[in-house]
């Protein structure tokens, strides 16, 4: 770094050097070299690491793409600013665990053959401001035997945490089957449950019939309160409502 010694202030580019005024008075610096070369970014080693967790990131992004829309009328209510960004997280865990690649080369599937990569799906939040402990006070559990939650009956006032001016709530189950490989999905919807607030202890009874294809089975519930007005339901800002990934049934091999 030198100092002009001018009558005159000099600001801009000359060639190599850059001239600027400050506190200390006239500056003039040599610019500093531009970045490596993309050849050279590819051919020394030293970059591995990043380039690794370049294509690790870019793989989950796509296939999160696809999981965004396994309950996709799910989320449009319920759906978070950053749940995209928290499914890329959800599935670079899961890759993680895929022990039989070096990175950059891992595969989500080889995750999720494992206990732990399955383990990190249970109770991922559409919006995780509204997680379901929060909203359904009792716990909840699916019965993939019996194809239904253990919850059989719901007292609308004790057992939910409702919003304010929220009048009625929605309930509905969905199970995806995920074939993560070919970026496929099939999702299958209960019926929905509409309970009134004052409506008294109701039973949770859900027509929910398996997917036809069987890879990997995905178990959703969403939660959605909503108020009348001038006849018209209206439903509550996504802030208020809930999607969360309940369980899950393998049949990978």
């Amino acid at each position: 770094m030198a100092k002009v010694n001018a009558p005159f202030t000099i600001t801009g580019t000359i060639d190599d050097l850059n001239f600027y005024d400050s506190a200390a008075g006239n500056i003039v610096r040599m610019r500093g070299k531009s970045g490596i070369t993309k050849q050279q970014f590819a051919a020394n080693p030293i970059f591995d690491p990043i380039r690794q967790q370049g294509s690790d990131f870019g793989y989950c992004s796509k296939k999160a793409k696809i999981f965004n829309l396994l309950v996709k009328p799910f989320y449009k209510y319920s759906q978070g600013a950053s749940l995209f960004g928290r499914c890329i997280q959800l599935l670079l865990a899961i890759l993680n665990e895929d022990t039989e690649n070096e990175k950059g080369n891992r595969s989500l599937i080889n995750g999720l053959q494992t206990e732990t990569g399955l383990h990190f799906l249970l109770g991922f939040e559409g919006n995780r401001d509204r997680p379901l402990a929060t909203v359904l006070l009792p716990n909840i559990t699916f019965d993939w035997n019996k194809f239904e939650l253990n919850l059989k009956e719901l007292d609308p006032i004790t057992d939910i945490v409702w919003p304010e001016s929220a009048t009625q709530v929605s309930i509905q189950l969905a199970v995806a089957n995920w074939d993560c490989e070919e970026d496929r999905f099939e999702t299958s919807y209960s019926s929905i449950q509409i309970i009134d607030k004052e409506s008294g202890v109701q039973s949770l009874l859900f027509d929910l019939i398996p997917p036809t294809e069987k890879h990997l089975w995905l178990c959703f519930i969403h939660i959605r309160f909503s108020y009348t007005l001038y006849n018209k339901v209206k439903i509550l800002h996504n802030r208020c409502n809930s999607t969360t990934l309940l369980g899950y049934r393998s049949f990978l091999e």
